[in-house]
């Protein structure tokens, strides 16, 4: 079982938490980092080791205010690696935050959810 991985957020970067045991899959926040590749890396590798042996339910939230283009390639590689949950027949739903008025970031887990084929939730806040 992988352990808890919890990244603290800064201006350019996301927090992530992600927790097997406590169901907690989420990401809030900004994403610019310098090293998109460097930030996701144990984010990604984090994923890869859950979905051998996935919970019955797999619920990622994503409330994410910004994210740069770099940062999106990274987000559709995890999405892409849970998409392996879904495979094995297992509940996964990415709930999928964007402010009131902010239609690109709707559009935009609209168009991830296309490219993966995961359910996705939409929700404003």
């Amino acid at each position: 079982m992988p352990t808890p991985l919890r990244i603290l957020p800064t201006n350019e970067s996301l927090e992530v938490i992600l927790d097997k045991e406590m169901g907690r899959f989420e990401f809030h926040g900004k994403s610019l980092p310098e090293n998109p590749n460097e930030f996701f890396e144990p984010v990604i590798n984090w994923f890869k080791e859950y979905v051998k042996n996935p919970n019955k339910e797999t619920i990622v939230i994503f409330k994410m205010e910004y994210f740069n283009t770099a940062s999106a390639k990274r987000i559709l590689d995890v999405l892409s690696i849970c998409y392996e949950i879904h495979t094995k027949k297992l509940s996964i739903i990415i709930n999928w935050y964007f402010r009131f008025n902010d239609e690109d970031m709707k559009e935009t887990g609209e168009s991830f959810s296309e490219i993966v084929h995961l359910p996705f939730k939409y929700f404003t806040y």
